[in-house]
């Protein structure tokens, strides 16, 4: 059975969190200049600049990616809202995009430097996870343009964005079909968003074949899509926003003819990534990054759940659902929704969560309404236009309600205005009424949660008794007339789900479809979270110094006890939290209130032996926080690209569940890092220390030797710190340093797992290692 989907027209958002929302980011979308967006792209066209470009990423060479989440959003909303300023929005972007395309006169529009696609049309290819030809990620932010002009032929009826997206999939055909297989296979190894899913689409809007040709012959990235063709997760260490969009577009080949194994593989990846890799929110990775299974346990830190990755997994998960309406992808879409883009969004208008951290203690992290420019920030301006997608679906005379939100459904061709009054998740209790232009006969086929033990049902005030089970639809199929009215109620009750991998070691609190977080108030001694919001979201901690609180209970069972209702969806711990016991709220309530999410459980007697150990490794680590100026994780693509990442015959390797950078023969790599001018400073470098061929490398501040390093055996099984003290003169009046590791030929250097600038007085006693060199 293959279900359609209702436009974003015939649904309307009516009250709760999602509509409040929604009217908030509406808002927001007018309020951003869009020639400022453009500016980039008329000056790489050749013309004047209408306005100034905005900073942040906006400002580098992934300018332009921004612009496309734009009119995807603007695009999105205008269907969803009706905003008449939204939809002329939209034909003056599409509008702008054409005349820069016309001055460059082959095709081309993109803000990027088109040296790098002049590169591949040669047959040079230089590739590495987040550049092609020495240019941050082109094709992504290709993804997103053609992307926002689809949707803006699609909702807003703009027949002008289809002509210029298909003289720019016209213009890469060009520069893409000089290639090799081999070729295509090492330009595919950059991220490249959902380049065959926007192809598939183009192809479908105009009906030309060769299109989807380009989608499955250009790019389909076989070191990630062949092991999911034959069922195989060889997921762990792989970015997961650049895998995500890839299988989108695959389950999208397969809706227009593809391969069936397509639209398998596509539900296996969905299989791994939900039931296996995911958090309670519904989000997944750590760093940006899937890791191995086991590793959960230590995974609980600020950089959990990227916004974007949850974003995609939605999409994917509408094209399976459609295909084959399982409840389950439902009940995912529900938690996803409310747990993770429904959290990460602020109060305040621009504000978009890149992380949601889940460490403990944590704090929400947002950007600046006009100055980030995240990844991010681009899927978050199409989210709340979003929240109407996969409320309700329909096949011949079934009507599938999906999502309880407050909503109205125009059911047009049957003549049927469905309503839905409620603020769920806010309440357990959906009132359904309908309006019938006359007597129609239809099925209504209602998801029953995987978390609701049974429903109630009303209907026309007669209660009915429905045969139904968990993660499954109910379906009440009758004559429908105007003024008939269903209440649904939905019991919910507390409940906690374990972190995966950790056998009931730690859990966290749900309620219902709710993910709840425990407000962690201030620690006398310890400074207030910070309240402003950060430009760059690597500048911010995602936590604070608060102690992390233990349930301390002989049983999850006797945790749950202890809980004590205050309100709905609200509860407060007697005697089952240490060190002290907190209010639990749902998540998406918390703003600037710091929080925990995840609780460890440990008896009376563990909590008694190992409480004076865990508060002597929380004063190390905020010694180390405290006394850092500046770090980069090696092998992560933030961190690398915001350290200014340069190098020859560098790579990124996986080790010990961990990543790292190393050279080759006669390479190097190098970080910019932010320093003290007046401060005396020590840099920390972590190695392995069970090397057992010898390296000899150089480790050079601002091009002066500090050390050269020697790894042979140093530690066999740990990791190890080597802490350098940098003469004064090194730092003194500078605002950065760069770092750079030199190998000799034919040796290695690195790999290095972590890199940091810290305070001297403070590095050696935080680290507590005899490797300290104080020699030059």
């Amino acid at each position: 059975m293959s279900l359609s989907s209702f436009s974003l027209d015939r649904v309307r958002l009516t009250g709760g969190p999602f509509h409040e929302r929604q009217e908030l980011h509406r808002g927001y979308l007018l309020g951003v200049e869009v020639d400022r967006l453009l500016a980039p792209f008329r000056l790489q066209a050749g013309l004047d600049p209408r306005a100034s470009r905005y900073g942040g990423w906006e400002s580098r060479d992934i300018s332009g990616h921004s612009l496309g989440h734009y009119l995807s959003a603007i695009s999105l909303m205008q269907a969803a809202t009706g905003d008449a300023e939204l939809l002329r929005r939209v034909h003056h972007t599409v509008a702008e995009l054409a005349l820069c395309q016309a001055a460059n006169g082959d095709g081309y529009v993109l803000p990027v430097d088109k040296t790098a696609f002049e590169g591949v049309r040669t047959g040079r290819i230089e590739a590495t996870p987040f550049s092609l030809n020495g240019v941050w990620v082109p094709f992504y932010t290709l993804h997103k343009l053609l992307a926002g002009l689809r949707d803006a032929h699609r909702l807003a009826s703009s027949h002008d964005a289809l002509v210029v997206a298909a003289k720019v999939a016209d213009w890469l055909d060009g520069v893409l079909s000089p290639l090799t297989a081999e070729q295509i296979q090492e330009m595919l190894r950059t991220e490249h968003g959902g380049m065959n899913e926007v192809l598939a689409d183009l192809s479908a809007d105009t009906g030309n074949p060769r299109y989807l040709r380009m989608a499955e012959g250009f790019f389909h990235h076989q070191a990630v899509l062949a092991p999911l063709l034959r069922g195989e997760d060889r997921l762990d260490g792989l970015h997961g926003n650049t895998q995500i969009p890839k299988i989108v577009g695959l389950a999208r080949e397969a809706e227009l003819g593809g391969d069936p194994a397509y639209r398998e593989a596509a539900e296996f990846f969905w299989d791994r990534v939900v039931n296996h890799r995911s958090y309670a929110t519904g989000g997944h990775g750590e760093s940006e990054h899937f890791f191995p299974l086991e590793q959960f346990p230590r995974r609980l830190t600020p950089n959990t759940c990227e916004t974007c990755n949850t974003y995609n997994l939605l999409k994917l998960t509408g094209h399976l659902f459609r295909h084959r309406p399982d409840a389950a992808r439902m009940d995912f879409v529900e938690r996803a929704m409310i747990n993770h883009l429904l959290v990460n969004l602020g109060r305040q208008p621009g504000e978009f969560g890149y992380f949601l951290g889940l460490g403990s203690v944590g704090v929400k992290v947002f950007s600046t309404p006009y100055d980030s420019w995240w990844c991010c920030v681009g899927t978050g301006l199409e989210n709340p236009a979003r929240y109407g997608e996969q409320i309700y679906a329909r096949h011949a005379d079934m009507l599938w309600v999906n999502l309880y939100l407050g909503s109205t459904l125009d059911w047009r061709e049957r003549g049927v205005i469905v309503r839905q009054d409620t603020v769920f998740p806010e309440e357990d209790t959906v009132r359904f009424s309908f309006t019938c232009e006359e007597p129609v006969r239809f099925a209504l086929k209602l998801r029953h949660p995987a978390w609701c033990a049974g429903p109630e049902i009303v209907l026309n005030g007669e209660k009915l008794e429905v045969e139904s089970r968990r993660s499954s639809y109910f379906t009440l199929d009758r004559e429908w007339r105007s003024g008939d009215t269903l209440v649904v109620r939905l019991p919910m009750a507390l409940r906690v789900e374990f972190l995966p991998q950790v056998e009931e070691g730690s859990g966290a609190f749900l309620f219902g479809p709710t993910l709840l977080a425990a407000i962690v108030p201030d620690e006398e001694g310890v400074p207030n979270p910070s309240k402003r919001r950060f430009s760059e979201h690597l500048d911010a901690r995602g936590k604070t110094d608060a102690f992390p609180p233990h349930i301390v209970a002989e049983s999850w069972d006797a945790a749950l006890q202890g809980m004590r209702p205050t309100g709905f969806a609200s509860f407060r711990s007697e005697g089952v939290v240490k060190p002290a016991d907190l209010v639990l709220v749902p998540f998406h309530r918390i703003y600037e209130e710091q929080y925990a999410v995840y609780f460890p459980r440990l008896t009376a007697a563990e909590w008694a032996e190992r409480e004076s150990g865990i508060r002597a490794e929380r004063e190390r680590q905020r010694a180390i926080e405290a006394g850092t100026l500046d770090s980069v994780t090696p092998g992560f693509q933030q961190p690398e690209v915001e350290h200014g990442l340069c190098g020859e015959n560098s790579a990124i390797e996986d080790f010990s569940d961990r990543k790292c950078r190393l050279a080759r023969d006669g390479g190097w790599f190098s970080y910019s890092l932010k320093c003290d001018p007046v401060e005396p400073l020590s840099l920390v470098i972590t190695y392995w220390g069970g090397v057992w061929h010898k390296r000899i490398f150089e480790v050079r501040v601002d091009d002066e030797l500090i050390a050269t390093e020697e790894l042979l055996a140093n530690r066999p099984g740990e990791f190890f710190d080597h802490v350098h003290e940098l003469p004064a003169h090194l730092t003194a009046g500078k605002s950065r340093v760069t770092v750079r590791f030199q190998s000799r030929p034919g040796d290695i250097a690195g790999g290095v797992f972590d890199l940091r600038l810290m305070r001297r007085e403070v590095a050696p006693a935080a680290y507590r290692q005899e490797f300290v060199f104080k020699d030059h």
